[in-house]
């Protein structure tokens, strides 16, 4: 069976049983930073970050990062909260309001509810909501009391209010530390680490005693070559959209498209029904970064969305071609298959629909092209 490309994240890792990770109530922070600081030179002193875009793994060119897929995505990430001279225990709140919370374990888990949970509106405001701390710019309130401002005393030394994010997913990689926005601070990826902290300004970092768990309870993180290719001069008016009624391996039979890649073993797909033109399925296509990964964000019309939603109400696990085991959705360009993303479930949004998976920058910005034309 030739492999499928995947749509956004199966929540592969949501069935994970998360464990309690016994931290003291209160750390010193000397024992804390010997084992867990960073190297004070790979931290960067920023106002205001800009998450509206970030780079893709192995790739040099900044795409717009859209952040967590509703209803697909289930992303981990470590934090620690550190007040002056002291480490803080894992927040006790296991509220759930909108599908970024934690289990007391010293992990942020962030599989967004809905839409306006979701994409670019899955913040550290809405973590901080339902562990009932308040992180304001200037300002941090602890659940159950304890309010820190800027310019308040660690020590005889006037403290800040910021949070440090690591560049990637191991200690060693750079921070930045936001002392604006803090709220509005974007999860833009698996694996992140969080140091949420008032201290002095230019106080070392502390990593989160939990980064490790990371690599328990998250997909791990692996590069591929890219294999989705798109021909130069393809024409928009070819692209088709269909769900995929079988797929196999080559050579194609009568009535089968063929998959188009650059490398790897190429797939014949078996048009389902119904077919929709590129007008009738989409309305606008970016290319975007999909944790980590360059991809195609889509804007899907309710044609396209009624032909998602009917596939699944339909489902048969035990009949061919049914989405009882995850609907093929085939993207046609000049009569061969460029992209084939297998949906889990259909997504919480109603218009957004983001196809990863086997593109580079390039790929995904040429396809998106095609389908924007």
């Amino acid at each position: 069976m030739p492999r499928l490309r995947r749509l956004l994240s199966i929540p592969a890792a949501s069935n994970v049983r998360a464990t309690i990770v016994g931290i003291a109530a209160l750390v010193v922070l000397v024992a804390v930073v010997g084992a867990c600081s960073v190297d004070e030179s790979s931290l960067e002193l920023v106002a205001r970050v800009d998450s509206d875009s970030t780079v893709a793994v192995g790739e040099g060119v900044p795409l717009p990062a859209v952040g967590p897929a509703p209803g697909s995505s289930h992303w981990h990430a470590a934090y620690v909260v550190r007040v002056c001279d002291e480490v803080l225990a894992p927040f006790e709140s296991e509220a759930d309001p909108a599908g970024i919370h934690s289990h007391r374990d010293g992990l942020i888990h962030v599989h967004p509810f809905f839409e306006e949970s979701g994409f670019e509106r899955a913040t550290m405001g809405l973590f901080a909501d339902a562990m009932g701390f308040r992180l304001a710019d200037g300002e941090l309130t602890l659940p159950g009391g304890g309010t820190w401002r800027d310019g308040d005393l660690c020590d005889g030394v006037p403290g800040r209010v910021y949070v440090d994010r690591w560049k990637g997913p191991d200690p060693g990689s750079e921070v930045t530390r936001v002392f604006e926005g803090l709220g509005e601070l974007r999860f833009l990826r698996d694996r992140e680490l969080y140091h949420i902290a008032f201290a002095p300004a230019d106080a070392p970092p502390v990593v989160p005693p939990t980064w490790e768990r990371l690599d328990q309870v998250s997909v791990p993180i692996v590069e591929v070559e890219p294999w989705v290719r798109i021909a130069a001069g393809a024409d928009p008016e070819s692209v088709r959209f269909y769900p995929a009624a079988d797929v196999s391996a080559a050579p194609c039979l009568d009535g089968q498209v063929a998959e188009s890649v650059l490398a790897g073993e190429a797939a014949c797909f078996t048009p389902g029904t119904p077919v929709l033109e590129r007008a009738e399925a989409i309305s606008a296509a970016r290319a975007v970064t999909f944790d980590r990964s360059p991809a195609v964000e889509l804007t899907i019309t309710p044609a396209l969305r009624s032909l998602i939603l009917g596939a699944f109400a339909s489902a048969d696990p035990d009949e061919p071609g049914s989405a009882g085991n995850g609907l093929v959705i085939v993207v046609e360009v000049d009569g061969a298959v460029v992209s084939a993303p297998l949906l889990a479930q259909p997504s919480r949004s109603e218009t957004r629909l983001i196809i990863s998976g086997g593109f580079s920058v390039e790929s995904a910005r040429a396809l998106a092209a095609v389908l924007d034309a």
